[in-house]
């Protein structure tokens, strides 16, 4: 069972082992490998191959003697266990299933180094049920054919030959855009989904939702963020005791944040733009009550409405 666990360490060492070479090629009888990972020929090719048959992007070189395995480009293993999403065989089951308690070995590893690393939530918290991971590879395969689907929501809401056109995690959840038969662009959370049919209709062209796909990828920024609505433009104020999160260089917290400058008193002046007010009051709301709304007028008074609200609310409320 010792050397079982130790699989996918072998794979990262002749991963790692192709990605440094020059030439990105490499034989089981590399001498340097045999060091690392003290197996016959015979095994490393085993191990090779193995590589070869998960990874389209390692092959091996024709009439080559011995086997010569080329990597055509560098592998992310990350990326590489989303798109293979479908199963995750080469991942999970040689962890879980050659040793059940991998992830208990896993976990009281990484608590030695608890004061560096933290994670918090991950892509896969969100389709954590059976139905939501059915879910999900359902409308994989409808995005990746670029297929219709039937989409119905526990909130009774349906919709009949959608088109899925892309997967998204944002916000911490994963979201489906879809586009319904009235050509809205709707974004559906995973979890709220109750099932996921095939359509009477077939597969559609990716140029009849290029536009969609090009609002996605340049002007979404949050599930909120509404198609084909011309964006407004809302000036805030950080004031100085978080005004350190909005300098120049930091990192944007929205897509179209665009900072203005920086004031005597240490305040910092940015902007951002939205479709409608839920894009942006969440936001705001965060960090209150150091972001101050300062245009337009009408968001301003909104979101003063609803701090009057929530006051009135913890006036209900018996001390």
């Amino acid at each position: 069972m010792a050397d079982k666990t130790k699989t996918l360490e072998k794979y990262i060492i002749v991963l790692n082992e192709l990605t440094n070479k020059k030439d990105r090629c490499i034989t089981a009888y590399d001498p340097r490998l045999k060091e690392l990972l003290n197996k016959s020929e015979r095994q490393i090719d085993r191990i090779l191959q193995e590589l070869c048959d998960v990874f389209d992007a390692i092959v091996v070189l024709p009439n080559s003697t011995p086997k010569l395995y080329k990597l055509l480009k560098p592998i992310d293993l990350f990326e590489e266990a989303y798109r293979k999403y479908d199963d995750l065989e080469w991942l999970f089951n040689l962890l879980q299933e050659k040793d059940p308690q991998i992830f208990d070995k896993l976990t009281n590893k990484a608590q030695i180094d608890h004061e560096i690393y933290q994670f918090k939530n991950t892509p896969l918290e969100d389709i954590r049920s059976i139905e939501s991971k059915q879910t999900f590879k359902n409308l994989k395969v409808a995005v990746k054919n670029r297929e219709y689907r039937d989409i119905s929501f526990k909130d009774t809401k349906s919709y009949k030959d959608v088109k899925c056109i892309k997967l998204i995690f944002m916000e911490g959840n994963w979201y489906i855009a879809y586009i319904t038969n009235e050509n809205q662009l709707k974004f559906g959370r995973i979890n709220f989904i109750k099932e996921v049919r095939y359509s009477k209709k077939n597969s559609f062209q990716k140029s009849s939702v290029k536009k969609e796909l090009n609002f996605i990828k340049t002007k979404l920024q949050n599930p909120f963020t509404l198609y084909d609505t011309k964006p407004q433009i809302a000036t805030i104020k950080a004031l100085p005791s978080i005004a350190q999160y909005f300098e120049k260089d930091m990192k944007k917290f929205l897509s179209s944040q665009k900072f203005i400058k920086k004031e005597k008193d240490g305040s910092i002046i940015f902007e951002v733009s939205y479709t409608q007010e839920m894009e942006i009051l969440p936001f705001v709301q965060k960090w209150m009550p150091d972001l101050i709304i300062q245009e337009p007028k009408e968001l301003q008074q909104s979101y003063k409405n609803k701090l009057e609200r929530a006051l009135k609310n913890y006036d209900t409320i018996p001390f």
